[in-house]
């Protein structure tokens, strides 16, 4: 006897129907929730953070942007909202993303449990972290440090308790202690030559062609606070002043191009001049720690992230 193929009703098939898309969208979410990267510019920006030491970006996949904080290291990928990596908390109070490809992370600060961490390296994108050198002891906190992109073995750092000027030669196993022209804020070294460096102080610009064993100080910006000092990979230097802003010079600070002011006082520069995108960092007229980025030559900026509530 041939058996009867039963065909489900209309009430039946949307069940099925219903019970595949409730399925379906409990995947998305456990996918959702387990995958790290944020995917869309909709989720929130807002981080808890507190202040923002330094950005950076990464020399191979530079969609990656470094966000070093006070409390934790963040990523963010091609401008979505910033995520937290570290796996054991740290203030990243100076950082250095890797100029080229193969070098570390480089940073300073403290460790949660208290104290300083002397000079600190990560080879898995912030994720962990190793002491390199603790330099003095109790160990140094570099608040300002750079890395050379023509010999990254060179690394300088300045003792954020003033303590001394610092430059290694051979990544971090022997320093030697340079004389400075003033409390230091900032540091870069030019891409191309690493015996050309430039401190920003509370004073103004200084600049050293001898690998920061002396310096001379710069005419522009003289008197004035430096918040930050950073070089892109074609040599243009970028500075944030306490009362210009953002400025860029193409002449080793001869000359300087003002550019479009924003809300920040800008504490932090990261510059990729391959794709013509500039971050920046700071806080804002109203106190927010905030990250920004700009697409077309600072004409205008759009957020990253913030710690201003929603």
């Amino acid at each position: 006897m041939n058996k009867r193929l039963t065909i489900p009703s209309d009430k039946k098939l949307i069940a099925i129907s219903l019970g595949i898309m409730v399925i379906g969208m409990v995947i998305a979410i456990q996918y959702t929730l387990n995958t790290q990267i944020p995917a869309s510019p909709l989720y929130s920006r807002t981080v808890g953070w507190q202040h923002i030491h330094g950005l950076g970006i990464d020399p191979v996949d530079r969609t990656i942007l470094y966000i070093a904080t006070h409390g934790d290291f963040y990523h963010s990928h091609d401008g979505n909202p910033p995520f937290k990596v570290d796996i054991v908390r740290a203030d990243y109070m100076a950082f250095n993303a890797p100029p080229i490809a193969g070098i570390p992370l480089y940073s300073s600060g403290h460790p949660s449990t208290g104290g300083n961490t002397g000079l600190i390296k990560s080879i898995d994108g912030g994720q962990s972290w190793e002491s390199v050198a603790k330099v003095l002891e109790p160990p140094v906190d570099f608040h300002a440090m750079t890395v050379s992109r023509s010999d990254p073995n060179v690394i300088i750092g300045f003792d954020s308790g003033g303590r001394g000027l610092f430059k290694t030669v051979d990544s971090g196993k022997t320093w030697e202690t340079l004389q400075y022209p003033d409390y230091i804020s900032a540091l870069a070294i030019s891409p191309s030559d690493s015996q050309t460096v430039f401190a920003g102080t509370g004073k103004g610009i200084f600049q050293s062609n001898d690998g920061a064993k002396s310096w001379t100080q710069l005419d522009e910006y003289k008197g004035i606070t430096i918040l930050a000092l950073t070089f892109d990979e074609n040599g243009v230097l970028y500075a944030s002043t306490s009362t210009f802003g953002l400025a860029r010079s193409a002449d080793l600070g001869k000359t300087w191009e003002k550019i479009n002011k924003t809300d920040l006082t800008i504490t932090s520069i990261a510059v990729d001049s391959q794709n013509k995108i500039i971050y920046i960092a700071g806080y804002s007229s109203q106190g927010f720690q905030e990250v920004h980025r700009s697409l077309d030559d600072g004409a205008s900026w759009q957020i990253i992230g913030t710690n201003k509530l929603e």
